[in-house]
């Protein structure tokens, strides 16, 4: 005689359960993995940007310092306390936070002048940042128009 009392097995239930739990955390470490690559790619952009907005306010303050002073040498000095006697290029080294660091430096700050147009008294300085192994992160160009008694106090300098 068959019973209408079907047996069943005990474990059936737990199994399923189980199976159902490690979907469950195969999912959530997913995404999880996914979240901090983000999170990851988010801080390394966020580091990137505020590396070149310091790289910015720096030639924006040399570029500033240039079309007022009209020398190069005196620039440097102005911005970072040294004295060169170069007219037409200087390279600088700088840290993170584009501070003058010769022991430490991140970064090489190359000033450059170039073009006399419009009666020898409009300048072009090319500002660029590199990294230690020369690869160029950030240029700007900037003219300055120089007093006509400051060219001829410098005159000589350019030719």
């Amino acid at each position: 005689m068959d019973s209408p009392i079907k047996a069943k097995r005990a474990g059936t239930a737990f199994n399923l359960f189980f199976v159902e739990m490690m979907i469950v955390l195969l999912f959530f470490g997913i995404a999880s993995a996914v979240i901090l690559k983000t999170f990851v790619t988010a801080d390394r952009i966020s580091r990137e940007s505020s590396r070149l907005e310091k790289m910015s306010f720096c030639a924006q303050t040399a570029a500033e310092t240039f079309s007022r002073t009209g020398n190069l040498s005196e620039t440097a000095e102005v911005m970072f306390g040294i004295k060169t006697d170069s007219v037409s290029e200087i390279t600088v080294p700088l840290d993170e936070s584009c501070s003058y660091s010769p022991a430490d430096s991140d970064l090489l700050l190359t000033m450059t002048v170039c073009g006399e147009e419009y009666d020898g008294r409009l300048l072009e300085l090319r500002i660029s940042f590199s990294d230690k192994d020369g690869g160029v992160l950030y240029e700007v160009s900037s003219g300055a128009f120089v007093s006509a008694a400051f060219t001829e106090r410098t005159e000589s300098t350019y030719e």
